[in-house]
Formats: structure tokens, C-alpha cells, sequence
């Protein structure tokens, strides 16, 4: 499914999506095939709920929460980085 569908298919709502083909462009994930897991209407805790419980079962999945009143999925890829504490 492409992003414009899942817009018209899910107007103004939260949905929890999951990329099927994707690629990076400089500091930018551009999803060319995605699934729609879930949608949430106006709530986006929900949607986040889902979306963490969902990553905890599975971290490979490329999964996103993300308003369908955007035109374009707008992913910036983020490198978290940090010093873990030694114990």
C-alpha cells in the first residue's frame, strides 16, 4: 500500500504502520511499501500503546505512528546514542 492510500482509506486518524520496502536518503527513511497495522482514530496514546508493545514483541519490525493528515511521510532517521552506566 502506498501512503496516499492509506490516507484516503484512513482520513484524519492515528494508524500504526508497519514498512514493507523502505530505503534511506541521507538522514530520511522513505517507506515505498507499507501495511496499515492498526488505526486509531483521534487517539494517539492508544496508538503508541500498541506501538510499544507491538516493538517490545519484535525490534526488526520497522513499525510507525503517524497522522494521516500528513501529506508526505516525513520519517528522520535518529541514532540514538549513549554511555551505559557500569554496574
Amino acid at each position: 500500500m502506498l501512503w496516499p492510500e492509506v490516507r484516503s482509506y484512513y482520513p484524519l486518524q492515528w494508524v500504526l504502520i508497519e514498512a514493507i520496502e523502505a530505503t534511506t536518503q541521507g538522514n530520511k527513511r522513505v517507506v515505498d511499501q507499507l501495511s496499515v497495522v492498526n488505526s486509531f482514530g483521534v487517539e494517539s496514546k492508544e496508538a503508541l500503546k500498541t506501538y510499544m508493545k507491538l516493538h517490545r514483541e519484535n525490534k526488526a519490525r520497522e513499525l510507525y505512528v503517524v497522522h494521516t493528515s500528513r501529506e508526505e511521510l516525513d520519517i528522520e532517521v535518529t541514532v540514538w546514542t549513549g554511555i551505559r552506566a557500569i554496574q
